[in-house]
């Protein structure tokens, strides 16, 4: 054996051993961060946040800005109505009116704000419409989940909740899915508690929405219709795509 050999060996010896060493010493994970880990599902099964005020943590595997497929507080709304100046229509982010509003200000909630007859409505984009074919691929997922709750000024100035739908829409062609009404899904959604809707995305595929690009959704919609003139507010947080 050469010197030069010799001196290999005994470096590779003294390297296993640190690296022996250093696995033995080293603390494992505390039980409470074990069971952390091991009640987190697979990030797979996870939903799919649109929106969510309390400002979930981002995945960075979606398309178009930012590569981000979890969203908060990036988009613009747009919002009108049928009847103006008579009539008005706005969505905002607005802090303390989320699912969580009550025990965290800092929460946010999407506030849509409807006054007067007629159609009014409202949508969220939460890539702020750009770049112009930017889209969300909801294509494996089942259904459409989210949290609304309905404040009207006054009790006769509610809205009819026959009417209040809501679409998506796609960056392809500006396609929508078929209408889903939300008293279809929960009767009682207008109580002014907060109330999850899970709408299948079955429903949503029907009728014109055959030809809706899953792939580049990048958009939700709320709207309703009056004949008497009502004046509310519906709140939505924790728009998602679940499994």
């Amino acid at each position: 054996m050469t010197p030069l050999d010799s001196g290999i060996r005994i470096a590779s010896f003294a390297l296993w051993t640190s690296l022996t060493l250093a696995g033995c010493l080293r603390p494992g994970l505390s039980r409470s961060v074990e069971a952390t880990v091991a009640a987190q599902p697979a990030t797979d099964e996870q939903p799919l946040v649109i929106w969510d005020g309390a400002r979930i943590r981002p995945r960075n595997v979606g398309t178009g800005r930012y590569g981000r497929i979890d969203f908060w507080d990036g988009g613009k709304s747009w919002a009108s109505c049928d009847s103006k100046p008579k009539c008005q229509a706005t969505l905002v982010a607005k802090l303390g009116v989320g699912v969580d509003g009550i025990n965290d200000d800092a929460a946010k909630g999407l506030e849509f704000h409807a006054a007067g007859s007629g159609w009014a409505g409202a949508s969220w984009n939460w890539f702020a419409w750009w770049p112009p074919t930017a889209g969300t691929n909801l294509r494996s997922y089942r259904s459409l989940t989210f949290q609304i709750r309905v404040e009207p000024k006054s009790a006769d100035a509610a809205p009819d909740p026959r009417t209040v739908e809501v679409r998506l829409a796609c960056s392809n062609g500006n396609k929508t899915t078929a209408r889903a009404m939300v008293q279809k899904y929960d009767g009682r959604f207008d109580d002014g508690k907060w109330h999850k809707i899970t709408i299948p995305i079955a429903d949503l595929s029907r009728s014109e929405g055959a030809q809706f690009d899953w792939e580049r959704v990048w958009e939700f919609r709320l709207s309703t219709w009056s004949t008497t003139p009502r004046d509310f507010n519906i709140y939505l947080d924790q728009i998602a795509a679940e499994k």
